[in-house]
């Protein structure tokens, strides 16, 4: 696959509604699209694996290595557990934008300190991402725990890719040199030590097309889930939501003046 042949390329996280995502690949055969997929949330091998086989619509499954074969739950999962819906979610935001080692100490502070027992959530097998790599479906890297790479030092951002790397070559898994930011955040550090770490192709998070000369450490994405209506699917392939949600931000910003 030469992934700089896709001018679109979508990005999906978790999928419940295979109805819905069944309408997505439908309609997506017939383009040339690239399907990736960020975390290996356990709904994917479930619920959109066996929906792709039959389509051979190219896909990438983005996985965090520390997770597998394990019940550890996403980071991010636990905020929401612990402080709730919508205090988890301002806490969120703040987490995605300080120093990585604050981050992980606020999180182990809030496991010791809450009430509430420890969330387990069940995580994809080695045996699974086989199966699905035998099957087609590119496992690539999304780095060792899921830091915001943009907050990062040097040093940190080394052992994401040196242990993510000792992972796929000692479970024989492929796509370590396809990588994906945690969350979109990258910055020229993160992008320098990459490059050196063997990184050959970086996904980002920026619900753009690609257009022109396509930068290998920056391949645009376009968000959608797995319950996205068709229209706004062709809506968002056919590169409008790109040009619209810029004027939605700016109309809202003076909206709120």
């Amino acid at each position: 696959m030469n992934i700089i042949e896709f001018r679109k390329i979508l990005a999906y996280h978790t999928f419940n509604s295979t109805s819905n995502f069944t309408n997505h690949l439908k309609y997506l055969k017939s383009q040339k699209v690239l399907i990736t997929v960020d975390d290996g949330h356990i709904s994917f091998y479930e619920n959109a694996f066996p929906l792709l086989k039959p389509y051979q619509i190219p896909a990438i499954l983005f996985i965090v290595p520390s997770l597998i074969n394990t019940e550890k739950p996403f980071w991010w999962d636990e905020v929401i557990y612990y402080l709730g819906k919508e205090k988890g979610a301002v806490e969120l935001k703040r987490l995605k934008s300080i120093p990585n080692h604050e981050r992980l100490a606020f999180l182990e502070e809030l496991r010791s300190t809450s009430e509430k027992p420890l969330l387990k959530q069940q995580q994809l097998t080695v045996e699974q991402l086989k199966e699905m790599q035998n099957a087609g479906i590119i496992i690539a890297n999304h780095s060792f725990t899921h830091p915001m790479f943009d907050q990062c030092t040097e040093e940190e951002l080394r052992e994401e890719l040196r242990k993510t790397k000792a992972f796929f070559e000692e479970h024989h898994l492929d796509g370590y040199d396809i990588f994906a930011y945690p969350n979109g955040n990258y910055n020229e550090l993160a992008e320098k030590v990459l490059k050196e770490e063997g990184i050959k192709y970086a996904f980002l998070f920026d619900h753009k097309v690609n257009k022109g000369e396509i930068n290998p450490m920056r391949i645009s994405r376009l968000s959608v889930n797995d319950d996205t209506p068709l229209w706004k699917l062709k809506f968002i392939l056919n590169g409008w939501h790109s040009k619209v949600l810029p004027l939605r931000k700016k109309l809202f910003s003076m909206l709120r003046r």
